[in-house]
């Protein structure tokens, strides 16, 4: 089992950031979802009000394996604003652990310059004002960072994350279970 973070920041995308984090709870792993703001009540962009696990004053980063960024027009604003998420991006990249990103997240990491050489995919419109290598696919994995297109993709996605993880074998279990087909 390994531990990711998942930063939430009002207006994130309700699929991007809750149905990735079903899907890999679902497959054993330590999902911790943090709030960027001092409250650890996030409101999603369809107004869901979520109660994360902890805030980011509560948070020791450097515990986790992999860092998860949902899009969301507003939450991505609201992640960029953040000098604190932009310091844990960075710890995360310096030290070569997973990123991984979907929608409107990709550009964040754009923005910061970590896609500069690196194949990348994000929603239509939030590909420009960076460098880096738009591919516009589903899911692109480069090095340590996953970049996904939008949320109709969040179950490659979330597979994407258990392969770089080393989680493989998960995969076909959670496949199986919410396909209706239990293992025996």
């Amino acid at each position: 089992m390994k531990r990711i973070l998942m930063l939430l920041a009002d207006g994130y995308e309700d699929v991007e950031a809750l149905s990735t984090r079903d899907y890999l709870l679902r497959a054993n792993q330590e999902v911790i979802t943090s709030s960027i703001k001092d409250d650890d009540m996030v409101i999603s962009s369809f107004k869901v009000r979520t109660h994360t696990d902890l805030t980011l004053k509560n948070l020791n980063y450097e515990n986790f394996d992999c860092l998860i960024l949902p899009g969301g027009g507003q939450g991505v604003k609201n992640l960029l604003m953040s000098q604190e998420v932009k310091d844990i991006i960075k710890y995360f990249y310096d030290h070569q652990k997973i990123i991984a990103s979907i929608c409107a997240a990709p550009s964040i990491l754009g923005k910061y310059g970590y896609l500069e050489n690196k194949k990348y995919t994000c929603y239509a419109g939030f590909n420009s004002g960076f460098a880096g290598i738009f591919t516009g696919e589903e899911v692109v994995i480069s090095d340590n960072i996953i970049t996904a297109r939008a949320m109709n993709y969040y179950q490659e996605f979330a597979r994407a994350i258990l392969n770089k993880l080393g989680e493989e074998k998960a995969i076909t279990q959670v496949e199986r279970a919410i396909s209706g087909l239990y293992l025996k």
